[in-house]
């Protein structure tokens, strides 16, 4: 076909209201002499590209980002022990690339500690997304938290575990926040020589507070969660749970119980008022507690992964995420998948 050359200073197309019918064809039948500044469409690539004197360059699109909210299983609670810690919790967006799906994995929350035992909490598990091209965006499970009467620190995890109602001092620390930036450090034990309470887990928002170190004397209070309104409403996430307390005359005879973190970390137990733990939701540590006779420490809720997808883009879904799971929110539509994880791919 021939080429015609339009001779001018300029065209003028601002009275049509249609449209520019670019020349278009495959990558193999790029013109095999450009010159610069040649510009068509291919129909391999679906890109509009311009020749730049060197090689075929695609025009920069605007690509609109994904948000996410990451969020890993919360570590069970300790028996006699310390408040589970949340789960890892990363908040961020993404641009995606049409065409590849994306992986998506929840985490359980850790189970709390065996059955009539003062073993310490299981961990929660990982959550993510992984695809193509994507670093993955992986969550750690929270740490459980410490159990038994000797010096047992919490375990280590999105946010740490606090450590065990010990009733020696000096206080031992709790879990580790590993990696860093997704959760905070758990709580120390008491360091008094007696019992008195357990450490709190950490949370998203803060560390979990030391046994006994709050005026009612009860074990450590979870840590804090972050609020995220990804959903459209806002709430919170990733709370630690709370220590066990010990509540005798004699060893400090509180009657309370340590609080998890913001509301969805579990509570502390309280042996002397006959307390149990209580779970966490929303990845949120469970509550240390005596964990005999049911008085039992509280499991770590299980982990979420949520995306904000704006209404753009054609997604396809598996894996029965619930879709806009607080209502709708203009221009966008929200997934929020459980523990059967699923995948998601954008067009």
């Amino acid at each position: 076909m021939a080429i015609t050359k339009v001779r001018a200073s300029g065209i003028n197309l601002s009275g049509n209201t249609t449209y520019l019918n670019m020349p278009k064809g495959t990558t193999a039948q790029r013109p095999s002499s450009p010159t610069t500044g040649m510009i068509r469409e291919n129909t391999t690539l679906n890109k509009i590209e311009v020749y730049n004197g060197t090689e075929w360059r695609a025009l920069k699109e605007n690509v609109p980002s994904i948000e996410y909210l990451v969020l890993a299983g919360g570590g069970g609670g300790g028996g006699w022990g310390g408040g589970g810690g949340a789960g890892g919790l990363l908040i961020n967006s993404f641009d995606p690339v049409s065409g590849t799906t994306y992986t998506v994995t929840v985490g359980t929350g850790g189970a709390r500690a065996t059955n009539n035992s003062y073993n310490t909490g299981n961990n929660g598990n990982i959550s993510s997304i992984s695809g193509s091209g994507l670093t993955t965006i992986e969550a750690a499970g929270g740490g459980g938290g410490g159990g038994g009467t000797a010096q047992t620190s919490g375990n280590n995890g999105g946010s740490g575990g606090g450590a065990t109602n010990a009733q020696y001092a000096p206080a031992v620390s709790g879990g580790i926040a590993t990696p860093a930036g997704q959760g905070n450090n758990g709580g120390a034990s008491s360091g008094i020589n007696q019992y008195r309470g357990g450490g709190g887990g950490g949370g998203a928002g803060s560390a979990g507070s030391q046994g006994n170190s709050n005026v009612t004397g009860t074990g450590g209070y979870g840590g804090d969660g972050l609020q995220s309104n990804i959903t459209g409403n806002n709430k919170y996430y990733a709370g630690g749970g709370g220590g066990h307390t010990d509540g005798r005359s004699g060893y400090g005879n509180a009657s309370g119980v340590a609080l998890g973190g913001s509301g969805v970390g579990g509570n502390g137990g309280n042996y002397q008022y006959n307390n149990a733990g209580t779970d966490g939701i929303r990845g949120s540590g469970g509550g240390g507690a005596y964990n005999y006779y049911g008085y039992d420490a509280g499991n770590g809720g299980d982990g979420t992964v949520i995306i904000k997808v704006p209404t753009i883009y054609t997604i396809n879904v598996t894996g029965s995420p619930t879709l806009n799971p607080d209502g709708a929110v203009t221009d966008f539509n929200i997934y929020e998948f459980g523990t059967g994880g699923g995948t998601f791919t954008i067009s």
